[in-house]
C-alpha cells in the first residue's frame, strides 16, 4: 500500500525547524492528486516562479512541435528571418532551446525595458553575433531564452506565447499559472523574498561545497541578466509591472498545485480536458540535447528543449526520464513517467544560494520511494 506519510512528516520536520518558512507541495500520481501541502499562506497563493516559468514555456513550445508547426532540426532563420544575421543562418530551433546558441546577452548589456518590451531585445538578439560557435558550448540563456522562444512562436502561430499558454493549455485546464499575471488575481500573489541577513552572513561564511557565488561579476553568465543583475531582477518579479507582462523566462507567477497540474497535463487528463502531448512529443522534448559543463563556471548542466533534465549533484530531482525546471526563487517543477509523478513546490524565501530549494529536492526523492 501506497503511504505518503514520510512526505508529509519531511514537510512538517521542515515547518517546526524554521518558523519562517512558507511553502506549498502538490504532487500527482497517474493524473490524480495525492499530496497538497502548505505551510505560511493559504493554498492557492500565488508566488513568483522566476525560471519555473521555463518549463511553461517550453510545453508551448512542444505544442508547436506536436502539430507540426515547428521542426526542431530546422534554422531558426527559416521561421524568423531576421535571425540569420552575424553568420547565424544554420542554428537550428534545437541548438537555440537548449542554450547553446550563444545567445545568453547582446553587447552592452540589455535594459528591463526592453526585456518587458520584447521587440527591442528580440531585434537586437536576432542582429547578435553568437558569443561562441553554436553547438560547441552550452551555458544558461537565463533570460533571453524566453525571448528567442517567444519570438519563434509569435511567428509560427501569431500570438504570443504567453496567449497561447493560456489560451490552449491553463484556462481550458483550470491550471493556476499565470504568465502574465491579471489584476483580478492580485490579491492572491504574494512577494518573494530575500533571505535573512543571517542566513546570507551564515551562507558566506561558510558556502557549499562546489558553489561558485561568482563574486565580481566575472562569469559569462552575468550577461544573460538585464541590467542590475540578479539582485535588480529578484527586486523586479515584484513589481506589479513585470508581473503583467510575466515574460516567459521568469515572469510567471503559480501555486505548487498549478505547477503540478501543468506537468501532470501532460500525460494525463486534467481539468476534464484530454492529455496535452503524446508519448512522441514528449520524447522529442525531453530527450537530452546536451549533457556538459558551462562555459563560465565549469558547472554540470544538462537540457532537454528548454527543460532541465537530472543530473547529479546539481539537478538530481528525479529519474533520467525525468524533465522540468526550477526557478532562482527555490521552486521546483517536474514531470517523471518512471514514477507517473508530477510535482510542483513553491518557497517564498529565497533558499542559498539559489535555484531549487534542497527541501524540493529531498521531498522530490521522498514521493519516489514512496511510489
Amino acid at each position: 500500500m501506497v503511504t505518503f506519510d514520510p512526505v508529509i512528516e519531511a514537510f512538517q520536520g521542515y515547518c517546526d525547524a524554521d518558523p519562517i518558512y512558507c511553502a506549498q507541495l502538490a504532487v500527482h500520481v497517474k493524473g490524480t492528486r495525492v499530496l497538497d501541502l502548505t505551510q505560511g499562506m493559504v493554498a492557492d497563493s500565488l508566488l513568483p516562479v522566476f525560471s519555473s516559468s521555463k518549463g511553461a514555456a517550453a510545453v508551448v513550445i512542444a505544442l508547436l512541435v506536436q502539430r507540426e508547426q515547428l521542426d526542431l532540426d530546422a534554422a531558426v532563420a527559416s521561421y524568423w528571418l531576421e535571425f540569420a544575421q552575424k553568420g547565424k543562418g544554420a542554428i537550428t530551433v534545437r541548438q537555440l532551446l537548449s542554450h547553446q546558441a550563444g545567445l545568453l546577452g547582446v553587447d552592452g548589456g540589455f535594459t528591463p525595458e526592453e526585456l518587458l518590451a520584447h521587440h527591442p531585445l528580440a531585434e537586437r538578439l536576432a542582429a547578435q553575433r553568437p558569443f561562441w560557435y553554436p553547438g560547441t558550448g552550452v551555458e544558461y540563456h537565463a533570460v533571453t531564452l524566453g525571448t528567442l522562444a517567444d519570438e519563434l512562436v509569435r511567428r509560427i502561430d501569431g500570438r504570443t506565447l504567453a496567449e497561447m499558454l493560456r489560451e490552449d493549455v491553463t484556462n481550458p485546464r483550470g491550471i493556476d499559472i499565470w504568465m502574465g499575471t491579471p489584476d483580478s488575481e492580485d490579491h492572491r500573489v504574494l512577494e518573494a523574498l530575500p533571505p535573512t541577513g543571517e542566513e546570507f552572513m551564515a551562507f558566506l561564511a561558510n558556502p557549499p561545497a562546489g558553489i561558485d557565488l561568482g563574486i565580481g561579476g566575472e562569469r559569462l553568465s552575468s550577461m544573460s541578466l538585464p541590467a542590475g543583475g540578479l539582485i535588480d531582477l529578484f527586486t523586479r518579479v515584484n513589481d506589479v509591472r513585470f508581473r503583467r507582462v510575466g515574460p516567459p523566462a521568469a515572469g510567471m507567477t503559480a501555486s505548487a498545485r498549478g505547477l503540478a497540474a501543468l506537468y501532470a497535463s501532460l500525460r494525463h487528463e486534467i481539468g476534464g480536458q484530454a492529455r496535452l502531448l503524446s508519448d512522441e512529443t514528449i520524447g522529442q522534448v525531453s530527450q537530452i540535447q546536451v549533457s556538459s559543463t558551462d562555459i563560465s563556471g565549469g558547472l554540470q548542466v544538462r537540457f532537454g528543449v528548454m527543460f532541465q533534465i537530472p543530473c547529479t549533484p546539481r539537478w538530481p530531482f528525479g529519474t533520467f526520464r525525468a524533465f522540468g525546471h526550477d526557478g532562482a526563487g527555490g521552486s521546483l517543477a517536474f514531470c517523471d513517467p518512471t514514477h507517473e509523478v508530477a510535482f510542483g513546490y513553491t518557497v517564498q524565501r529565497l533558499p542559498l544560494p539559489g535555484g531549487m530549494d534542497a527541501r524540493a529536492v529531498e521531498l522530490a526523492r521522498l514521493v519516489r520511494e514512496a511510489v
